[in-house]
């Protein structure tokens, strides 16, 4: 008997609609494919998916192109999914940066910049922001009516359902800042706004150690501290998306809000290596104390230096193993601008988290440098990108996307 309920599709059409989508996105993953290798790896006849095929090029989904010479298959053509119908934008927002990205449908990066902030103040940061996406789409040669999803990075607590941000710590100006609708006013749409670190969280997860590991965290070491956990694959928020804020932890005094005693943070660094600068008479280190001196020194044996970092290591392993003695994670991934340079100093953060747990995880170092957050943001933001497109282009069902992971 026919469906005749209501806003109830027809179950022929949901069937076909989620084998389109799974034609395009084998096309996102592998790039251009024949025909029969489309239908080997989604398990459709060749029929289907010839059908579905041609559909989708009606749609101006994918395209045919003619292979490459070094191509052995006889088939006269090889199919593509069309990756600049609309593009994806992620910004970062940073206490000496802020970061914008352009990504295409098929997460190709087509651009990326960097613009200093010169005010943390809301409006010197709501101005820089124009500055980086001007720039970023001037380049990657596309305009704001290109872009079909936003994902923004910020310090602080973010409230998934309003978009207000809270406890932003090193930049106080956003606190209490309705963020979303912030950047909706300025930008013309909507986005996805997510903690900086989650989002590094997410760029491990799709690009960098957390591949194919359901059980993680990043513990981000710069000029704050912060934490990422993926648990059974998904981002974990938490009840008021406060999860991961490890600085919290009351190691030592617990009315100590400095965290004076464990702090490995870059606003606590310096105060490290001025307490224990009278010990050293003979450094080259010298007031003001700088988090890069500080690490220069170190790496070239400079005994203050060399003290400072063991006492960095030593705090840093304590929030390795306070992390994985809840959660039991399988990797720890070291990340911000202290813990991406801790590669020569990860020998004691592991020989003192494997003294201090039964379980301990493996520790690694983050590779996606400074452009963490914007490989997480542009993934989320680029999922949406493609849902948006799909329904524009076919009048499909929406469907969940990595933003509400």
């Amino acid at each position: 008997m026919k469906n005749t309920a209501v806003g109830i599709p027809a179950i022929p059409s949901l069937l076909r609609e989620i084998n389109e989508r799974r034609v395009i996105d084998v096309l996102r993953s592998n790039g251009a494919l024949h025909a029969a290798e489309i239908a080997r790896l989604i398990g459709l006849s060749k029929p289907t998916t010839a059908d579905i095929l041609r559909g989708l090029i009606s749609y101006d989904l994918i395209r045919e192109v003619e292979p490459g010479q070094g191509d052995s298959k006889r088939a006269r053509f090889v199919y593509e999914a069309i990756s600049d119908t609309k593009v994806s934008l992620a910004i970062d927002i940073g206490t000496r940066f802020i970061r914008a990205a352009v990504g295409d449908l098929n997460l190709l990066k087509r651009g990326e910049v960097s613009i200093p902030v010169t005010s943390l103040k809301l409006s010197g940061l709501t101005k820089v922001m124009h500055q980086a996406v001007d720039q970023v789409l001037r380049e990657s040669g596309f305009k704001l009516r290109d872009v079909a999803a936003i994902t923004v990075g910020t310090p602080g607590v973010v409230d998934q359902k309003s978009g207000i941000v809270s406890i932003a710590g090193t930049i106080s100006a956003l606190d209490g800042v309705n963020l979303a609708e912030l950047i909706k006013k300025e930008f013309g749409i909507y986005p996805t706004v997510e903690n900086d670190i989650n989002l590094v969280t997410v760029g491990e997860q799709s690009a960098g150690h957390g591949v194919g590991i359901d059980n993680f965290a990043v513990l981000s070491v710069g000029s704050g501290l912060g934490s990422g956990i993926v648990l059974n694959g998904t981002l974990h928020r938490g009840h008021r998306g406060a999860a991961g804020e490890i600085f919290y932890v009351p190691f030592g005094d617990p009315l100590d809000t400095h965290r004076s005693a464990t702090n490995p943070s870059g606003d606590r660094i310096a105060e490290i290596t001025r307490d224990l600068a009278k010990k050293f008479k003979n450094s080259i280190l010298s007031e003001p104390y700088s988090t890069i001196d500080i690490l220069k020194a170190a790496k070239d044996g400079d005994p203050l230096g060399r003290a400072v970092i063991d006492l960095e290591a030593e705090r840093i392993a304590l929030y390795v193993a306070a992390i994985s003695a809840i959660v039991d994670v399988e990797l720890v991934v070291l990340s911000g601008g202290i813990g991406r340079q801790a590669e020569f100093f990860i020998t004691p953060i592991r020989t003192l988290v494997n003294k201090i747990l039964p379980f301990p995880p493996r520790i690694e170092i983050s590779q996606l440098g400074d452009s963490g957050i914007l490989v997480g943001a542009l993934g989320i933001a680029t999922a949406q990108a493609c849902d948006v497109v799909f329904q524009n282009q076919t009048g499909g069902i929406s469907k969940p996307t990595a933003g509400s992971m």
